[in-house]
């Protein structure tokens, strides 16, 4: 299976103004130098807590915000900066849902001229006929009604809202669909409908997912990789079961472990990582590993600089403690 994503040393720092004249006092690295890749048809689940960098990831990739370096290879071509007409070729074939409808939505356009835009934009219809079947048939597919489509975004609840953030997304038919915290702002139960409705149409149009959320469960449903983030950097990659089942960096397990029990036995066999000492800025980072001021195993040598390294079942971790244990297991075995 091939990649369709392909993201090399990606590093994305905003600026801090300040002084008389406003010069640059330094910079907020919300991204610092992470690898990964997707390939086709699968769906990588990028978690890890409010400020980690997630949500930049995911908008540095579609050039929404500028990357400071790195490669992002889309079908293996560096889009990476791309303007101009490349730039127009790529929205085609990437879109995003953003977390929150309320805000995503104008709301001077109707449903019709929201999902239409895109269409009528690529130059994918032919003539008004044409465009109408199509938003029509999109409509239905989302969950949506044909006579919805002359009414106005407040006009809709707030899972309707999304449904019609999907359509408008998918009116391309992209080949990669970012999804954003973007059942957050959800009930629950809509949660569920609007998970089911993406995985249907992963099914049917072949779309290929990287799936931001902090929600792990909802990550564990859907997702067939995951990567963890903390403070601007990926601290473990691999298969949904190697993270959830087999966790090995320090920060994953006690991400793990807040998450709530749903069975009694869950309740019985978890343990809560309680995680001490302050969160450090992104402004002005720790050298080494940046969980070492809260893991509970840091020892001295966690100040050197780390890099994820692949352990003996195939998945990547950055922490030289998880790396020893993976080798002793090894020795035994």
């Amino acid at each position: 299976m091939e990649n369709i994503m392909e993201v090399q040393h990606l590093k994305k720092y905003f600026p801090v103004k300040g002084g008389f004249v406003s010069h640059t006092l330094g910079y907020v690295q919300a991204v610092d130098d992470i690898s990964f890749t997707i390939k086709k048809g699968r769906v990588l689940g990028l978690v890890g807590e409010s400020g980690c960098g997630k949500s930049t990831v995911g908008r540095t990739i579609l050039g929404l915000t500028p990357a400071t370096e790195g490669k992002i290879l889309f079908e293996g071509e560096d889009i990476a900066g791309a303007k101009g007409e490349k730039q127009h070729e790529i929205r085609r074939k990437m879109q995003i849902v953003f977390q929150d409808p309320y805000s995503s939505l104008d709301p001077r356009m109707t449903v019709y001229d929201l999902i239409s835009e895109g269409m009528v934009a690529q130059k994918m219809v032919d003539g008004r006929a044409d465009l109408e079947e199509k938003v029509n048939e999109l409509m239905l597919k989302c969950g949506l009604f044909p006579e919805q489509a002359n009414r106005y975004p407040h006009q809709f609840s707030g899972g309707q809202r999304q449904r019609i953030s999907i359509a408008r997304a998918l009116a391309t038919r992209p080949e990669f669909v970012v999804c954003d915290e973007a059942v957050s702002a959800l009930d629950v139960s809509i949660q569920a409908q609007i998970i089911n409705l993406l995985k249907d149409m992963q099914e049917e149009m072949g779309l290929t997912y990287l799936f931001i959320s902090h929600d792990l469960s909802i990550v564990r449903f859907i997702s067939d990789d995951v990567a963890v983030m903390y403070l601007g950097q990926i601290v473990e990659m691999g298969t949904k079961a190697q993270i959830f089942d087999h966790p090995a960096h320090p920060y994953t397990q006690a991400l793990l472990s807040a998450a709530p029990a749903f069975t009694k036995k869950e309740k019985r066999e978890k343990k809560r990582i309680l995680l001490e000492g302050d969160l450090p800025t992104p402004y002005n980072p720790p050298k080494g590993c940046r969980f070492a001021g809260r893991c509970p195993y840091a020892k001295p040598e966690c100040q050197e600089v780390q890099e994820l390294t692949e352990l003996e079942d195939g998945h990547m971790v950055m922490c030289r403690r998880a790396q020893e244990e993976a080798r002793r297991k090894g020795e035994r075995i």
